[in-house]
C-alpha cells in the first residue's frame, strides 16, 4: 500500500485542488449573452424610439452566436463540442446520478448543461435569423426584409416574436437549474463562471495546454464579426 501522497498523486490532484475550468473568452462569452438578452427584451418594449438600438443589440448577439459556434470547434477543451456533448444514453446515466458524489466530478458542462448550450444556440439563431427579416409594418422592418414578401416578413415576425418566449423559458429553466444545484446538490454553477475555478475541490486539473491562446479568441472574434457584417450586406 502506497502512502496518503502516493495515492494524491495517483489521483491527480490534491483534496483542496480547485482547478481551471472556464477560460476568460468563455466567460465573457456567457456574460456578456446575459446583458444583451436582458437588454433585446427591454428595449423591445420601449417604443418605436429604441428599436434601432434593439437592432444593434441583435446584431452583436448574432456576432456571438457566430463566435461560440467556431469557439466550440477551435476553442478550450471545456467549450469544444466533443469535449461536453454526450449521447442520450450518457446523458441519462448522468441524471440517475444525481446527488452521488461522482456527479460533481465533471470538468465543464455536465451532459444536461451541454444540451441546454445547443438549445440555445439554435433558439437564439432562429430568433436573431427571423429578426433580420422581420418588420413592425410601421416606422420599422429588419435590414434583410426587402429579400422577402409581405406574407413571408409577417410569418418571419410571427416567429420572431413567439420564439422569444422560448428563449425566455430556456432562461428560466436554466436559472433553476443553477439554483437546484446549489440549494440541492451542493453544487455552485456561478462561481467558476466568474472566476474561472471549480467553486469546490474536484480531482485531476485540467492540463494548461487545454486551454487555447489567446489570439485564438480574438481572430475567432474577429472573423466573426466579419461573418455578421457579411450577412447584413446581402
Amino acid at each position: 500500500m502506497g502512502t496518503n501522497k502516493e495515492k494524491t498523486g495517483m489521483r491527480g490532484a490534491r483534496p483542496d485542488q480547485q482547478p481551471r475550468i472556464w477560460d476568460v473568452p468563455t466567460r465573457v462569452f456567457h456574460w456578456t449573452l446575459v446583458i444583451l438578452v436582458a437588454w433585446e427584451w427591454a428595449s423591445s418594449h420601449l417604443g418605436h424610439g429604441f428599436m434601432r438600438y434593439h437592432m444593434w443589440g441583435g446584431y452583436a448577439v448574432l456576432t456571438l452566436i457566430l463566435f461560440r459556434v467556431s469557439w466550440g470547434f477551435v476553442g478550450s477543451e471545456t467549450a469544444r463540442f466533443a469535449q461536453f456533448l454526450r449521447s442520450p444514453r450518457n446523458t441519462w446515466g448522468y441524471i440517475r446520478s444525481w446527488g452521488k458524489e461522482s456527479h460533481h466530478h465533471i470538468h465543464g458542462h455536465n451532459p444536461l448543461g451541454g444540451w441546454a448550450v445547443i438549445a440555445f444556440l439554435v433558439t437564439l439563431t432562429i430568433q436573431v435569423g427571423t429578426g433580420l427579416f422581420a418588420t413592425d409594418d410601421v416606422l420599422t422592418a429588419g435590414p434583410l426584409n426587402a429579400l422577402v414578401g409581405g406574407r413571408m416578413g409577417d410569418l418571419l415576425t410571427a416567429i420572431h416574436k413567439g420564439n422569444f418566449d422560448i428563449l425566455l423559458a430556456l432562461v428560466v429553466s436554466h436559472v433553476i437549474a443553477v439554483i437546484l444545484h446549489r440549494v440541492i446538490a451542493g453544487h455552485d454553477l456561478v462561481r467558476p463562471m466568474i472566476t474561472g475555478r471549480a467553486a469546490r475541490p474536484v480531482p485531476g486539473a485540467i492540463s494548461p495546454r487545454a486551454f487555447a491562446r489567446p489570439w485564438v479568441s480574438v481572430a475567432a472574434l474577429a472573423l466573426s464579426g466579419l461573418g455578421t457584417w457579411l450577412i447584413l450586406q446581402i
